[in-house]
């Protein structure tokens, strides 16, 4: 059921203020369902720059950027490894008290001033290099999370490449070494079976099949190895003398023992070299396949939100098909159980470690998505009534309820890896890479119809991805659409131009992380590009909003919109609560930090500096565009630039004439106003001065 607007039922305006003459006439047909708090209509709201096509567009869209690789191979191992059942208490802790609350924050954000993250902070301009840091940051992050998909889409067509097997389940081919070991093809984990290339074959879950190190102490170590390697029961008579003194006899040297998924992604995938300081040459196979991304990209997000808008229908709702029929055909598999048992069972004492309480709060602060910037470009696309508020629990207790769920898969299958080798669970979870092109591809070998789950499976990577760099690139278009919006019409036109230049640029900047020494850059660029920095942009969110823009007057703003003030909840969040635990996340990882690492293998202190240097960049992008604004921007003594500075500026407020008359904005614009319908506007008393504006803005 729906009615008209109502200008004198809570929309921050004083009625009595406004005789009818003074109402806003409406140009397009708008409605609001009081009930539901859904704004339909015929047309965009804002023509100039374009609303979500409908309700369900926007929230799939939230829905796919919030849950993405993370919720697979990143949840369920810390959920298992920080006390399996107890993790979750800490986990909902941190959602209510810090992960929803900035979720929120973001939407209503960008909702309300209907602008991505670097022009919405003309609410408080000195501090607009938060936005530009989100941009930085998002802006290395989609360089290396687009080679990660490149990588589904190279093991798609690998799954089809050996019908009817998978290419990586022998220890026969070109790049497997003498340490290979895998299963008979009866299955039988009881036997060894010589080949040609490795004399030894063995079970496949191990501690030492898991690239792990046996350091054998004696000469006489047959039966401490054999049990600790899952290989009690082997007969010894099937395997050749020379492999057993290799694998046996070494009791000063370190044998390493890799399995056929692991050599497949290591010597073949990636060829990679023994550092960041050998690249080598590009892997042509991964550089075709992330041109193929990059195009998939471009074609998804050429449109804007009219076309991802679509895509994500497929993109974000596919991966839950799969996870559910993977959950079905793992519970069917021995030893599943027991997998789903050791990822619930709690273990409440570990709850008494620091280490579980951030771990909590750095998942749910990076499974959403706060900070980014894609909150707030995702909102700017709303219509103004938009209620924000319920889409916002909508989303994070989805995002958060998918990675439960994720967990349930993940480790009913891991249960059925380690019933299968005879070894304990616990040497068989992974997590990252180690799971998605390792672990789990050797798990799929070992079903019927093994093509058919591997496709399954890194199909749901590839839209598990997809959709969440679907948002990460839109933030980067937007940002720099905002940003020339002076330009009118005439940039809203060059909209796919620059879109097809920005996939261009990082197609090229991506090409090291698709060479032989790819994966050392890539693990340097996530070790240091979105971790310290994004908790540092985030606690600066918080207290200029809550503090310097202020906690009423934002609350005044989200009013206009939803119809009612944040409660105390809300409040106390954002002012105390979250700035509180993003503090806590920075504190920990400076006090524990540790140089960065792949496997077994230490950066040098010189590839750490660069990492460094990859942080800071978008770090000192806050203080330093202050200084810059204060210093050569806004002008006189040096406590009017301050106070200025810290004053929104004309140009914040609602996008359209009739909404800022609801939140109580006097409606100004701009000499280009007849180009693009987003004009520029300032509030009702509070009319601040507008250094950069350049006459440009002119009451009416």
């Amino acid at each position: 059921m729906t009615k008209s607007i109502d200008f004198d039922d809570s929309t921050g305006v004083d009625s009595k203020k406004l005789g009818d003459q003074d109402k806003p006439e409406y140009n397009h047909v708008v409605a609001v369902d009081k009930l539901a708090g859904t704004i339909t209509s015929g047309k965009d709201e804002n023509p100039g720059r374009g609303n979500w096509s409908s309700k369900l567009d926007f929230l799939l869209s939230c829905l796919g950027f919030a849950v993405g690789l993370g919720n697979v191979w990143r949840f369920p191992y810390l959920c298992y490894s920080n006390g399996g059942g107890a993790f979750l208490i800490p986990y909902c802790i941190m959602l209510a008290v810090a992960g929803l609350p900035l979720f929120y924050l973001e939407l209503s954000f960008g909702q309300f001033g209907s602008l991505g993250c670097v022009s919405m902070w003309r609410m408080c301009p000195a501090f607009k290099g938060i936005g530009i840091a989100m941009v930085v940051i998002t802006a290395l992050v989609c360089l290396y999370y687009n080679v990660i998909i490149t990588w589904t889409i190279f093991y798609i067509f690998a799954s089809l490449s050996a019908l009817p097997g998978l290419p990586w389940t022998g220890c026969d081919n070109a790049w497997n070494s003498k340490y290979c070991l895998h299963y008979g093809s009866n299955g039988d984990n009881d036997t060894l079976n010589a080949t040609t290339a490795s004399p030894i074959v063995s079970p496949i879950i191990s501690d030492v099949v898991f690239g792990g190190v046996v350091k054998p102490t004696s000469p006489s170590v047959y039966d401490a190895l054999l049990n600790s390697a899952g290989l009690g029961n082997i007969n010894l008579s099937t395997v050749a003398p020379e492999t057993l003194n290799m694998f046996l006899n070494q009791t000063s040297n370190e044998t390493i023992i890799k399995r056929p998924s692991e050599e497949y992604w290591n010597n073949y995938v990636l060829e990679i070299t023994d550092g960041v300081e050998h690249l080598g040459g590009l892997r042509w196979h991964l550089v075709g396949c992330l041109g193929l991304a990059w195009i998939v990209i471009f074609l998804c997000i050429i449109k804007g939100v009219k076309s991802s808008g679509k895509v994500v229908y497929f993109t974000a709702l596919f991966p839950y098909l799969v996870l559910f029929i993977l959950l079905i055909r793992g519970a069917t598999l021995p030893g599943s159980l027991d997998g789903v048992l050791f990822y619930i069972t709690p273990k409440w004492h570990i709850l008494k470690s620091a280490r579980v309480w951030k771990d909590a709060a750095a998942q749910i602060f990076y499974s959403l998505g706060i900070a980014w910037g894609g909150l707030p470009t995702l909102g700017s696309y709303n219509k103004f009534h938009n209620n924000c508020h319920r889409d916002s629990l909508i989303v994070a207790f989805a995002n958060c309820l998918t990675s439960i769920f994720a967990g349930f898969v993940i480790f009913s299958i891991i249960g059925f890896m380690a019933y299968d080798a005879q070894v304990p669970i616990d040497k068989v979870a992974d997590e990252g890479a180690g799971l998605a092109f390792v672990a789990y591809p050797e798990a799929v070998a070992r079903l019927p119809v093994s093509p058919l789950w591997s496709v399954l499976f890194f199909f749901m990577l590839f839209t598990l991805g997809l959709d969440s760099q679907f948002v990460m690139m839109e933030t980067l278009i937007t940002a720099v659409m905002d940003e020339l919006a002076f330009m009118g019409a005439k940039i809203r036109k060059n909209k796919k131009w620059i879109t097809l230049a920005t996939c261009l640029v990082w197609f090229v900047c991506g090409l090291p992380m698709v060479s032989q020494g790819g994966m050392y850059v890539l693990q340097l660029m996530d070790w240091y590009a979105a971790g310290f920095s994004l908790c540092f942009v985030g606690l600066a969110e918080c207290i200029v909003v809550s503090w310097i823009y202020g906690i009423d007057q934002y609350s005044q703003d989200v009013k206009s919109m939803v119809g009612f003030k944040p409660n105390i909840y809300w409040r106390v969040c954002w002012m105390f609560l979250a700035p509180g635990i993003l503090a806590f996340i920075m504190l920990f990882s400076l006090v524990s930090y540790t140089p960065c690492q792949l496997g077994s293998y230490v950066y040098p202190a010189w590839a750490d500096a660069v990492g460094w240097m990859i942080a800071l960049s978008s770090i000192l992008l806050v203080p330093g565009y202050a200084i810059y604004y204060f210093a050569r921007v806004e002008k006189g003594p040096i406590s009017e630039r301050l106070r200025n500075g810290i004053k929104p500026l004309p140009a914040w407020g609602p996008a359209l004439p009739e909404h800022r008359e609801q939140a109580g904005y006097e409606p100004m614009k701009t000499k280009k106003a007849a180009d693009y319908k987003n004009v520029i506007y300032t509030p009702v008393n509070n009319v601040n001065h507008d250094p950069e504006a350049n006459n440009e803005v002119i009451a009416f």
